[in-house]
């Protein structure tokens, strides 16, 4: 008997480690706003080593913005139970009075903005990232985007408000954040 029971409370933490490994550990994010019963569901903005705590996947970001930023807060979305993620952050500027503009990165742990975007091409160029996934740049004059999927994850990355860049120049920095992100 107690030999069974031994095994069935084996039997129960192997079940709840494997489940909270493939799950948002939520228990210290404070809601931001939801419909009750209803998703999304965003959480308030919390630290980069706070994120990599509770989501159940390894977010690649970026360990090269090309300006002194202000260390970002990453707003997680639930798109569904806990296992459909969304992962918002922007890399403001320091000196904002002088520099306009900022990064902004969108991760998916399932199918959303990404895959649509590749599915309607909505991309002016196909390129390749140094460790050979294929990535696509779209420039809409005052942003241009990059994306990729890569891990079961999508990727989605802008320079926000970069008047100041031309296109060539914003293809360029695009891919170089987007190559430091490991």
């Amino acid at each position: 008997m107690r030999r069974a029971g031994v095994l069935a409370a084996g039997l129960l933490l192997t079940v709840l480690t494997s489940c909270q490994g493939s799950m948002l550990v939520d228990g210290e994010l404070k809601l931001d706003r939801h419909s009750k019963g209803h998703y999304p569901r965003s959480y308030k903005p919390v630290s980069i080593e706070k994120t990599e705590d509770v989501i159940p996947f390894k977010a690649h970001l970026p360990e090269f913005i090309p300006y002194k930023y202000e260390k970002p807060k990453i707003v997680i979305t639930d798109w569904g139970k806990k296992k459909k993620l969304q992962l918002e952050t922007e890399y403001g500027r320091k000196d904002q009075k002088t520099e306009k503009g900022f990064i902004a990165l969108k991760i998916f742990n399932h199918k959303n903005l990404v895959s649509e975007l590749i599915k309607n091409k909505k991309y002016e160029d196909t390129l390749e990232l140094e460790d050979g996934t294929e990535a696509y740049f779209a420039y809409f004059g005052n942003y241009a985007e990059l994306f990729w999927l890569a891990d079961e994850e999508e990727y989605d990355l802008r320079h926000m408000f970069a008047n100041e860049y031309s296109e060539k120049q914003l293809k360029k920095e695009l891919l170089r954040i987007a190559n430091s992100m490991n």
